[in-house]
């Protein structure tokens, strides 16, 4: 079992590549540079954290919006947004918005020709898109300032409806955050903005919105004579314990049976999060194995072009004989 969830990606290091660089929209662009790129096989986003990428004022502001804890998908975002300008600000207007972004890595590839012969180079870079963009209209902030104004302001905004929550997933992240632009003529704006942790939400989980699978938010699940009952009944909580009863009465013989908890992302290969090993015996006969779940694991979700989904996987290894496995899906979140 991997001490934290990230740790799964960061075994393949995050050695960086001569000359290589990466480039977030602001206000995601305070690492902008070397730290955003990696020699090929890397995964330099898993060292990373969104507050790490967040730029929280341009230079003619001095201050922060200060975010209360609790956000979850549907519900609401309580704020604070307290500055000072630090320099005369004559602005066109201002926008305050909610907006989320997929950062992500990518293979990037350049193949260069000497004489008859072609060489190509890869490496990983961190890009993001924009995912939503929520104006918050009924909000009005000052568009000129003069040097040494202050602005304290509560902020309501409406969290993600429907998600994704924020997450970091290895080799993707969902980053949310609320931000106040001044829209500078001829110039660079100004903004101040703060990262949003969005949980997500178990009732959404409990709606059947998502498609979940029949046997995720169940404590109690058999297949024919094969039974995984987990407790306590999901969803479960990132950083508890999940207990699984696992018991396939016919299962005999073999080098051994595993016992496996999957994390499968969208677009990304399959990932073994733990793994029990026991006689098949024990596993004609009933076991309880226990893992305990990573306090970084992400949430299960849909949204943004991805989804995450876990499973649990039984499995009689046959020599010479393909293996006989079972697999039942779970929620943690």
């Amino acid at each position: 079992m991997a001490n934290s969830f990230l740790d799964l990606w960061r075994a393949a290091g995050r050695e960086r590549h001569a000359g290589k660089t990466g480039s977030l929209p602001a206000p995601l662009d305070r690492l902008n540079g070397e730290m955003l790129a990696a020699r090929d096989g890397a995964h330099p986003l898993a060292f990373l954290t969104s507050a790490e990428l967040l730029t929280p004022c341009t230079d003619a502001l001095s201050g922060s919006i200060e975010v209360t804890p609790g956000s979850l998908v549907g519900g609401e975002i309580h704020a604070r947004l307290r500055v000072r300008a630090t320099k005369e600000i004559k602005a066109r207007g201002t926008r305050v918005a909610v907006k989320g972004h997929l950062v992500r890595e990518i293979t990037q590839s350049l193949t260069q020709k000497d004489g008859d012969q072609e060489h190509t180079i890869t490496w990983i870079e961190v890009v993001a898109t924009e995912i939503a963009n929520v104006p918050l209209n009924e909000i009005s902030v000052p568009a000129t300032l003069a040097l040494g104004d202050e602005i304290d302001l509560k902020i309501l905004a409406p969290a993600p409806t429907l998600g994704p929550p924020s997450a970091h997933l290895g080799v993707y992240m969902v980053v949310w955050t609320l931000q106040v632009e001044w829209d500078i003529a001829a110039g660079g704006d100004e903004r101040v903005a703060a990262v949003i942790n969005v949980a997500q939400n178990p009732d959404l989980l409990r709606s059947g919105v998502l498609s979940l699978g029949p046997s995720a938010m169940m404590g109690a699940w058999s297949d024919g004579e094969v039974s995984m009952d987990v407790e306590p009944t999901p969803p479960i909580a990132p950083g508890s314990t999940l207990r699984v009863n696992v018991r396939w009465p016919s299962a005999s013989g073999g080098r051994g049976a595993r016992v496996e908890l999957y994390v499968d992302v969208k677009m990304a290969p399959p990932v073994r999060i733990a793994a029990a090993e026991l006689p098949t015996s024990d596993l004609a006969k009933g076991s309880l194995v226990t893992f305990e779940i990573p306090s970084d694991a992400p949430p299960v979700f849909d949204g943004a072009q991805l989804s995450l989904r876990y499973r649990i996987r039984v499995l009689i290894d046959r020599p010479m004989r393909s293996d006989l496995a079972a697999e039942r899906n779970v929620v943690i979140g």
